[in-house]
């Protein structure tokens, strides 16, 4: 994540520049409960090996999880800068039957992980605009399997799995607007815009077992007779694939919270906040497949104009507590 670096040199920057001014900082940690969901849409088959849902269908996935979040900012005069990072995770994002094809099984497991830098400027008492980068990353390790009936005398068991890195990265823009309701206690709201790329990375194993049929072992065969009928004797077929696509949509951004003053140094954030992107069916960067098995080592390439007809939504909702101390 090259920007990450980017944002620690320039709050290093502008620490050493102000070291002899005014300059205040603070760390924050809080809790986040996140409603997160996906929405992918096949609207236009493509190269069907790569696209990520069968055409002409919309899969939906949701998940619920707690994440942990640390942030560093400093202010100086009008100024602020602040680094956030969370992380968690959680299990079955994506439907259990019928993804990410019909017929299909399908089991997951995610970390995600979101960093944020952040720069505002103070307009008045009330306004101030922010502007800043952002990328979140979900990885998931996944396994989809499917069976399918070849012949009457064996079938196929059907095996992909591997891990899918998601990761979204842009730039955005926010108004911030603030307002005291008691001595101890502001209120505020926000409202933003941001453009992003996304991008799917998928590294995999695709396997074909061939099983005997009920009928086949009724008339007397065994699998290991099945299976000599096959080269390497063990009608096994694996790929290992690795692509990539990417797109590019918008987000829309909506924050309100609640902030209580518990001493001049210390605060207690509640805050919400809701996300949602809208990206463009992408585009296959790469695509490669090697044959792992006897059978079928020499099944090695490219598919250089591979296509997807997958459009992709996320949103989030954010519901957040977090304490700040200012040093």
């Amino acid at each position: 994540m090259k920007f990450k670096n980017i944002c620690l040199a320039m709050i290093a920057v502008f620490s050493i520049g102000a070291f002899a001014e005014e300059l205040k900082w603070g760390v924050s940690v809080g809790y986040e409960n996140i409603d997160y969901g996906v929405t992918l849409e096949n609207t236009d088959s493509g190269t069907s090996s790569s696209d990520i849902v069968q055409p002409n269908t919309i899969a939906e996935g949701s998940m619920s999880y707690g994440a942990f979040a640390l942030a560093i900012d400093m202010k100086y005069g009008k100024h602020s800068f602040s680094v956030k990072n969370s992380n968690g995770d959680s299990d079955d994002l994506m439907p259990s039957n019928d993804y990410p094809y019909s017929g299909w099984s399908h089991s997951d497991t995610n970390d995600r992980s979101e960093t944020s830098f952040n720069y505002s400027y103070k307009l008045n008492n009330n306004w101030s605009l922010a502007v800043g980068l952002y990328e979140g990353e979900n990885e998931m390790d996944y396994t989809n399997t499917t069976t399918y009936d070849a012949t009457s005398s064996y079938s196929w068991d059907n095996t992909e799995a591997g891990m899918q890195m998601a990761t979204s990265e842009g730039a955005y823009i926010a108004g911030v607007y603030q307002d005291q309701i008691t001595n101890k206690i502001f209120w505020y709201g926000k409202i933003g815009y941001q453009e992003s790329t996304f991008e799917i990375s998928q590294k995999y194993v695709w396997g074909e077992q061939a099983v005997a049929t009920q009928a086949w072992l009724d008339a007397g065969y065994t699998q290991a007779d099945l299976v000599s009928n096959f080269v390497g004797d063990t009608g096994l077929f694996e790929w290992d694939i690795d692509y990539q696509v990417e797109t590019e949509g918008s987000a829309a951004v909506l924050g309100l919270g609640l902030v209580y003053v518990l001493t001049p140094n210390d605060t207690i954030t509640l805050g919400y906040e809701r996300k949602n992107y809208s990206y463009d069916a992408g585009d296959v960067v790469s695509y490669t497949y090697a044959g792992k098995s006897v059978g079928n080592e020499e099944s090695v390439g490219t598919i250089d104009s591979a296509t997807t007809g997958t459009t992709f939504d996320e949103e989030a909702d954010y519901l957040t507590l977090t304490y700040r101390h200012q040093f």
